[in-house]
C-alpha cells in the first residue's frame, strides 16, 4: 500500500470508530499536525456524515445485548481478565483487488471479441443458410423411382456428397455448400 492509501484507510477507521482508544488518541494527536490526514478525515466525515443523520442511534434490545455481555464476561473470567487472544485483521492489498478487476475486465473483453469475430450481427450481417432445410429439400426433390433406377453404390455416392454439402454449410462455408448442392441437382441418374 502507498502512504496515501494508508492515510485514507487510517482516516476511514478513525471516522468509523473502529480504532481502539490508544490508536484513536494517536490519530487525534497526529491529525493536528498532519494536513493530509486532517483532510482525509474531513473527507470521510463528509461521506459518512449523512448516514448518521438519517437515523438516530439505537440501543440493541436487552434480550439480545444481555446474553452477549454475559458470554463475554464469562469468557474473560474463564481465561483471566484481559488475557483473551486478539487476532488482528489483515488488510487486503489494493493491488490484489486491482489485479482481480483487471483480470475480469480482460476476460470479458476477450469473450466479447470472440463473439464479435465469429458471429456477424446487425442490419448488414449476412443471413446464415438453413442447412437442415437445404439437406431435407434436396432429398424431397428426388422421386422414389430414382432410388430404384440407380445402383446402391451410386446412391451411397449421392448420399456422401449431400452430407459433405451439409457439413460445409454447418461449417459456415456457404459457397462450397451451394456449389455441392447445385452439382447434385445437375446430376443425371
Amino acid at each position: 500500500m502507498t502512504e496515501e492509501e494508508d492515510i485514507d484507510a487510517l482516516a476511514a477507521e478513525y471516522v468509523l470508530g473502529s480504532l481502539d482508544a490508544a490508536e484513536r488518541a494517536r490519530v487525534a494527536a497526529r491529525r493536528a499536525g498532519d494536513r493530509q490526514l486532517a483532510e482525509a478525515i474531513a473527507a470521510w466525515e463528509r461521506r459518512l456524515g449523512p448516514l448518521s443523520e438519517r437515523e438516530p442511534g439505537l440501543a440493541p434490545p436487552a434480550h439480545l445485548l444481555d446474553p452477549i455481555l454475559s458470554r463475554i464476561a464469562a469468557a474473560e473470567a474463564n481465561s483471566g481478565a484481559g488475557s483473551a487472544r486478539v487476532i488482528p485483521l489483515r488488510r487486503r492489498s489494493s493491488r490484489s483487488w486491482a489485479f482481480t478487476v483487471a483480470g475480469t475486465a480482460l476476460a470479458a473483453c476477450l469473450a466479447l471479441a470472440a463473439v464479435l469475430l465469429n458471429e456477424p450481427f446487425g442490419p448488414g450481417a449476412p443471413a446464415r443458410m438453413d442447412c437442415g432445410s437445404l439437406y431435407k429439400s434436396f432429398w424431397e426433390k428426388r422421386d422414389r423411382e430414382m432410388y430404384q433406377r440407380i445402383s446402391p453404390e451410386q446412391l451411397a455416392g449421392v448420399s456422401r456428397m449431400a452430407l459433405r454439402a451439409f457439413d460445409a454449410c454447418e461449417a459456415g462455408d456457404e459457397q462450397d455448400a451451394k456449389a455441392l448442392f447445385e452439382r447434385l441437382d445437375r446430376m443425371r441418374y
